[in-house]
């Protein structure tokens, strides 16, 4: 198995400063490591205005838009999490953006708290409702949700990372409840609704189906990158629910003589439309930083690219609301259009959460699903009584919150 620290490992290092000689850099904080941050240095590198600084704040980014000191304040920041811009603490500390790039009005009334106030743009969008799969496999694919609890292969979950297991929750409530999905941010009694509740007995359903209890046992341990590795480069697995940035990981790792596949997450019915859960990174002017802030955040996510972003969409791996779809390599631009289109398209639950819930490895929304998880795949709990138990402790995380 090729571990995440292998995994970054193999990845060529990159220095933390970008750009020509100027006055003060310009610094930019964000949440990636690895590839994801190599890249993103060879896109800083070009901007034309000044030296940018680019440092990787990790988990911890949140905690620095928070704090008081503006010795080390980012400039600029891309953030991970929609919620953030929630927290009155963080939000009381984002300048708005008075002349914003074009983004899809989907997309900009997401960074809108407040009616006439964007406060950030979209520098890079995922979509969360895809299933990929061996091409010249012959697999029988679930066409509905209920079909799904019968066998369809084996599953591939990279259950230590809890963000997969909140997007298998979110498509699933999102299919089979759409009208209660977009109220769970803020309204904690609907975490207590029978719609909820259903769709965690049907996701543990799915689960149980999909996996043996020595499966289950391993996924727990494996992240992201390991659960795809399991369908196109080991082929211990068949199936694998995972955003469009798996892409790469499959280009560069997978068997030889393998192709990849993908389809949309299922719908409820055969009459009902599928999920379409999406996320993304979203750049920020600050207002402890330099006034040219809001310039590069503008050049960052306007309609004129840089060179080193479109080559970075045209490997895969990097969707975003200001790149055209076909600049995308083939099986990508079809979710590349949706996301664009974004219909009947909902934000990533988990992100949009602040409070006792909010998305982390071992707390909140993601601790709740990791122990739903293990109940129906390892200890093989009936699906309605791991349900139960997780709903009760939703309902009253959710409580703690709006107490």
């Amino acid at each position: 198995m090729l571990s995440r620290r292998r995994f970054l490992a193999a990845i060529p290092a990159a220095g933390l400063a970008a750009g020509c000689a100027g006055t003060r850099p310009l610094r930019v904080a964000v949440v990636w490591s690895g590839d994801e941050l190599r890249r993103f240095l060879t896109v800083a590198r070009d901007y034309p205005h000044r030296t940018v600084t680019v440092y990787s704040a990790g988990d911890n980014i949140a905690a620095l838009l928070r704090g008081p000191s503006t010795e080390v304040a980012p400039d600029v920041a891309v953030i991970p999490r929609l919620g953030m811009l929630y927290e009155p603490g963080i939000r009381a500390g984002i300048r708005p953006l008075e002349d914003p790039p074009p983004q899809p009005e989907f997309w900009r009334r997401l960074v809108s708290p407040v009616p006439g106030r964007v406060l950030g743009a979209w520098f890079k969008i995922a979509h969360k409702s895809l299933v990929w799969h061996r091409d010249d496999h012959g697999l029988p694919l679930p066409e509905t949700l209920d079909a799904w609890t019968r066998p369809r292969g084996t599953l591939s979950i990279g259950a230590a990372d809890g963000w997969m297991l909140s997007d298998w929750f979110e498509n699933v409530l999102l299919a089979r409840s759409p009208g209660t999905y977009p109220g769970l941010g803020s309204q904690a009694e609907l975490w207590g609704s029978a719609e909820v509740a259903e769709a965690l007995e049907l996701l543990a359903a799915v689960w149980q189906a999909g996996m043996t209890a020595e499966q289950g046992r391993r996924a727990l341990t494996l992240q992201f990158h390991d659960s795809i590795l399991d369908v196109f480069t080991y082929r211990t697995a068949d199936l694998v629910a995972a955003p469009d940035f798996a892409w790469p990981v499959i280009a560069r790792y997978g068997a030889a003589g393998v192709t990849a596949a993908h389809f949309r997450f299922p719908a409820a019915s055969a009459a009902a439309g599928p999920p379409l859960v999406v996320g993304g990174d979203v750049a920020l002017a600050l207002n402890a930083g330099d006034p040219d802030a809001a310039a590069f955040v503008t050049w960052l996510t306007g309609p004129e690219r840089p060179a080193a972003l479109e080559a970075w969409a045209g490997e895969g791996g990097f969707l975003a609301p200001h790149i055209p779809p076909e600049v995308s390599p083939p099986g990508l631009r079809g979710p590349a259009g949706e996301l664009v289109q974004a219909r009947n398209a909902r934000y990533d639950l988990s992100d949009r959460l602040t409070g006792p819930l909010a998305g982390g490895d071992g707390r909140g929304l993601w601790l709740i699903l990791t122990d739903l998880f293990t109940a129906a795949t390892v200890t093989r709990e009936r699906p309605a009584a791991a349900a139960a138990a997780a709903a009760a402790r939703l309902v009253a995380t959710a409580r703690k919150g709006a107490a």
